[in-house]
C-alpha cells in the first residue's frame, strides 16, 4: 500500500473540507469543530516532521502552538503537510525515529503509516460534520484495522495506569476483504494472532465499517456490522480503553 499517496489524498481532502466549514461540529470528535481538528491535525503534521527529521528514538521537544487566526491556520496546515511528505519521502524508513507505542519499532517507516491512518479517519470525520461521509476503501480499511489491533490497542493498554477488566477473546473478521485477529485480552495486556478463531465475542462487518466502529465512529451494533457473544468485550478494542 502506497502510505505517502494516502497521506497527500486523504490530507488534501480533509483541508478542502474544513476549511470550507471551519465552525461546523465534528460529531464524533466531541466538543470540537471543522477548525480545531484542521488545528490537531495541522500540529500532528508538523510535530512527525521534526520527530523523522531528528533521527533518534528520544522523544521530541514540546510540539509550538499552530496559529490561532483562521487564514494562517490553513497556511499552517498546508505548509506542514507539503514538509511533512517532503521529510517522509526523503527519509530511510529504516531510519530511527521516536513514536508513542512502545510496541512498534522506533524507526520513520511508522509515521507512514500510521499518518495514513491517522488523516483517513480524520477526513471521514470532517466529511461527516457536513453529511457528505465516504468511507475509506476497503484495502485501507483493512490495513488500519491491522494497525490498531497489532499496534495501537495492545501500546494503549500497556501504558493503562490501572488494569483493565476485560478478559477474553474476540474474533475480528471483515467479510469484503481479507482479515481475521484473534483477540486475547487480559487485563492490561493483549495478544494479537492473524487467525480464524472462535472467541469469547466476535465482530464480523465490511473493512471500514469496522475501522470506524474500532475507532468510535460507528456503534458496534451499526447496521453494517455483526456482533456476537459476549459483546461487552468490544469496547475494550477501542485503543487506550
Amino acid at each position: 500500500m502506497d502510505h505517502l499517496a494516502l497521506i497527500e489524498t486523504e490530507g488534501v481532502a480533509l483541508l478542502a473540507t474544513t476549511s470550507r466549514h471551519l465552525d461546523t461540529p465534528v460529531p464524533t470528535c466531541p466538543g470540537w469543530s471543522s477548525r480545531r481538528l484542521l488545528r490537531h491535525a495541522g500540529r500532528l503534521l508538523h510535530s512527525v516532521s521534526v520527530v523523522v527529521s531528528r533521527g533518534t528514538a528520544e522523544p521530541p521537544p514540546p510540539n509550538p502552538p499552530a496559529p490561532a487566526d483562521d487564514e494562517g491556520l490553513v497556511d499552517y496546515y498546508r505548509r506542514s503537510l507539503d514538509g511533512l511528505l517532503d521529510v517522509l519521502r526523503e527519509t530511510d524508513p529504516a531510519r530511527p525515529a521516536w513514536n508513542h507505542t512502545g510496541v512498534a519499532p522506533p524507526v520513520a517507516g511508522f509515521w507512514r503509516r500510521r499518518l495514513a491512518q491517522e488523516l483517513t479517519v480524520h477526513r471521514w470525520d470532517a466529511d461527516n460534520a457536513v453529511g457528505a461521509a465516504r468511507p475509506p476503501a476497503a484495502e485501507v480499511a483493512a490495513d488500519g484495522v491491522d494497525e490498531l489491533l497489532t499496534i495501537l490497542l495492545p501500546g494503549g493498554r500497556a501504558r493503562a495506569t490501572s488494569a483493565a477488566a476485560a478478559h477474553g477473546g474476540v474474533h475480528v473478521h471483515l467479510t469484503d476483504v481479507e482479515g481475521e485477529w484473534l483477540v486475547a485480552l487480559a487485563g492490561n495486556d493483549v495478544t494479537v494472532t492473524r487467525e480464524h478463531a472462535k472467541g469469547d465475542a466476535a465482530l464480523r462487518g465490511p473493512a471500514a465499517a469496522v475501522l470506524l466502529a474500532l475507532w468510535g465512529r460507528l456503534p458496534f451494533d451499526s447496521p453494517d456490522l455483526a456482533a456476537y457473544g459476549d459483546v461487552a468485550l468490544l469496547p475494550a478494542l477501542h485503543p487506550g480503553v
